[in-house]
Formats: C-alpha cells, sequence, structure tokens
C-alpha cells in the first residue's frame, strides 16, 4: 500500500489544491458504496485529505466534516443496494447460488449482534467494504443501522484525518498503521468468533454426552 499513497500524494498534490474536499468525498463515498475500497480504501483517501491539510491546502475541520458525511452517504447506499438486490444476486449469480442457504443464519446473526458487528466492522480492513451491503440484505433495520453507524462513521473520520495530518512527513508510518490496525483487528475478530464456534461445536458436544452417558449408566444401575 505504501507505493499507492507515495503515488496519490504526487499525483493529486496539485488537484487535492483545487478539488481536494470533492476528492476525500468521491474517495470515501465510492469505498462503502460501490466496493472500489478493494482498490482504493477510503481510510487511504482520508488520510490523504489529512496530509493536504497539514500542508495547509485544506482545512482540517473540513476535511473530517467531508469524510464523515461521505462515510454516512456510502454506507447507506451500500445498505439499500444490498437490501434492494442482495437476494437477487444470491439467488440468480450461480456461484453466489449455495450462499443463499446459509441467508436465515445471516439475518438471525444480524438481529442479535448486529449493532456491534456494524460499530467494529468500519474498522475492518477490506472485510468492512462488504458490511453495509450484508446488513442491508440480512433485513437489519436501517434505523438501529444508524444508531451504531453514525458514531463508528464520525469516529473513524477524525481519527483517519488526524492521523494524516499529524504524520504529513511519515507516509510509511501512516501506511503501516492503516494496513496493520485493519487486519490486526480482523484476526481478532476472527479468531474470537472461532473460538466459539469450536466451544459450541466441540465442548458443548461433549458436555452434553458426558451427561447423557453418566445418566444412562445411573438408570441401568438402579434397574
Amino acid at each position: 500500500m505504501f507505493g499507492i499513497i507515495e503515488r496519490l500524494v504526487d499525483w493529486l498534490g496539485p488537484a487535492f489544491a483545487v478539488a481536494g474536499y470533492f476528492i476525500v468525498f468521491a474517495g470515501v463515498f465510492a469505498d462503502r458504496s460501490a466496493f472500489l475500497g478493494l482498490i482504493v480504501p477510503g481510510d487511504v483517501v482520508l488520510a490523504l485529505g489529512g496530509v493536504f491539510a497539514a500542508k495547509g491546502d485544506l482545512f482540517l475541520p473540513y476535511v473530517m466534516a467531508v469524510g464523515a458525511v461521505a462515510g454516512l452517504m456510502g454506507e447507506s447506499t451500500g445498505f439499500w443496494l444490498g437490501n434492494r438486490y442482495g437476494r437477487r444476486l444470491l439467488t440468480h449469480i450461480p456461484i453466489l447460488r449455495r450462499w443463499g442457504a446459509d441467508l436465515s443464519k445471516a439475518e438471525d446473526y444480524f438481529a442479535r449482534n448486529g449493532g456491534k458487528t456494524v460499530f467494529i466492522g468500519r474498522y475492518v480492513s477490506v472485510a468492512g467494504t462488504f458490511l453495509p451491503f450484508v446488513a442491508g440484505m440480512s433485513n437489519m433495520r436501517y434505523r438501529r443501522f444508524l444508531v451504531f453507524d453514525i458514531p463508528s462513521v464520525v469516529i473513524w473520520a477524525v481519527g483517519i484525518s488526524l492521523l494524516g495530518y499529524f504524520l504529513e512527513h511519515q507516509i510509511g508510518t501512516i501506511d503501516k498503521v492503516l494496513s496493520r490496525f485493519g487486519w490486526g483487528l480482523l484476526a481478532v475478530i476472527v479468531l474470537f468468533f472461532g473460538g466459539r464456534f469450536v466451544y459450541r461445536k466441540w465442548f458443548k458436544k461433549k458436555t452434553k454426552d458426558s451427561g447423557a452417558s453418566s445418566s444412562s449408566s445411573k438408570s441401568s444401575s438402579s434397574r
């Protein structure tokens, strides 16, 4: 990612001086609404907004505000796309049909854990790009989605803008913080839910089996 950030600073320098806020808005919005974050993550574009604010080309509070508004609009668009077209994709695209059977599980998951998933998902590397779409496809209520999404996006926009602002001359450090934090958080989440799955599938099953065997042995001995 360092090569991308370095090139963007060189390429977009003149453009940021003229249309920096538009670039920040477009990059962040596209990240969450059209999955373009898989190519150039929105947090990279927002961090660049902070970098150019430190250079005096932009005003830092405006960068934060534009990033927050673009993030909310982009995630709302992704939510709407998932709510309207997600199920159709599962039924009409052959490679995705096998996931259709698990849709009820996704709905149940978002009914129980949707709020915290939306809040944390903003900070989870590439996986977070698909989260609003999946939340909408899983019939999560939009009002509940916003309750958790708004504070998450605001915190994200302020934090990433400040990161770029204070690390203006340390592009490599910006890259390391953004990439390692996102992937690290993703690893923690995978380990957490993987551990819960193993616990429920194996340890609880063993407990039930041992309990059933002990009760059957007691009943046989009483006879």
